[in-house]
């Protein structure tokens, strides 16, 4: 077989000599709707500890914007390769498999999370995948994401798709409800009755908190920027939300002294306003991943001996907050 055309679905384990996928290369690097373009090429060659799956849906995330605009970095200068395909969540069914792959075959319905790790060092076994040296997140950091209709991944990302998901709800979660789940199970070490403010609670981390919060007994105030995303959360279970344009909190490059005198004020009567949500309680976390912007006024609304987690940075990556506020 040729290509597959899009849409359609080869016989079982049948390898199309191309295949369609949406690619990035160097020179084109921009907004997605440059740099991300339709393709045919070679599908992938896999190793004895990774599998081809044919993918039926594909996750969208915010790091396949980074990967396509190339900042921070390129990912091109990381993986070495000089084009890249997207993709940090899917959905498919298992097309090939390595010769020391054991636990899966060709037919299993699957679901893939994004770390990729070596497999053999004691954070890998036992400890932490994440601490391994070789840990990379798959479809950003490595190549071969999943917007393609074959992607590579490495058998210890494959789990068991739930039966009774659809493909395109299977591929929609992976990535930003295991990263909300660490953030505030295992870091934060979320607890019931815990206060927890939730930054972008309507977005793809912030969902995935405020279910967290709602089903371990923490009560979530969710800051979100419209009418609907706040109904939105309190559907999902949040505690009560904050519209955070009724706050000039952002954190803006180049403020004069007026400027940031101006932001705390704001900040503080956003913390005024927590309070009186929760009968005069500061969180006990605070669920951060906007950056820039609204780093510092978290590390001034979280409560003493309060936490911040934080994973990524929306709006930019250098953080400068007055430190007084973390004392």
């Amino acid at each position: 077989m040729q290509i597959a055309d899009i849409g359609t679905v080869p016989p079982l384990g049948v390898i199309p000599r191309r295949m369609h996928a949406i690619v990035i290369r160097k020179g084109r690097e921009g907004d997605p709707a440059i740099a991300m373009r339709h393709e045919e090429i070679e599908p992938p060659e896999i190793g004895p500890n990774e599998v081809l799956v044919w993918v039926m849906a594909a996750g969208v995330n915010f790091n396949g914007v980074w990967a396509a605009r190339g900042k921070p970095v390129s990912v091109m200068d990381v993986t070495g390769d000089d084009f890249h395909i997207a993709g940090s969540d899917a959905a498919g069914i298992v097309w090939k498999v390595g010769s020391a792959v054991k636990r899966w075959k060709v037919g299993d319905e699957v679901i893939v999370h994004c770390n990729q790790s070596c497999g053999q060092c004691p954070e890998c076994n036992g400890l932490d995948p994440l601490a391994c040296t070789q840990q990379k997140i798959w479809g950003y950091e490595t190549n071969w994401g999943s917007f393609a209709q074959l992607t590579k991944v490495q058998a210890q990302q494959l789990l068991s798709k739930p039966k009774h998901l659809g493909w395109m709800e299977a591929a929609s979660y992976g990535l930003t409800y295991f990263t909300a789940y660490r953030m505030l199970v295992d870091r934060a070490q979320m607890k019931p009755g815990d206060v927890v403010l939730v930054w972008g609670a309507a977005g793809g981390l912030g969902i995935f908190a405020v279910q967290l919060c709602k089903v371990m007994g923490a009560n979530a105030i969710a800051v979100v920027s419209s009418e609907k995303k706040a109904e939105l959360v309190r559907r999902l279970g949040a505690f009560a939300t904050i519209d955070r344009r009724e706050f000039e909190i952002a954190r803006r490059p180049n403020e004069t002294p007026a400027q940031a005198k101006h932001r705390l004020e704001e900040i503080k009567r956003m913390g005024k306003r927590i309070r009186e949500l929760t009968g005069g309680r500061d969180p006990d976390i605070v669920f951060e991943h906007g950056g820039r912007e609204t780093f510092p006024a978290s590390v001034f609304l979280a409560g003493r001996f309060g936490k911040n987690v934080i994973r990524g940075g929306t709006s930019g990556y250098a953080l400068d907050f007055d430190v007084r506020h973390l004392w």
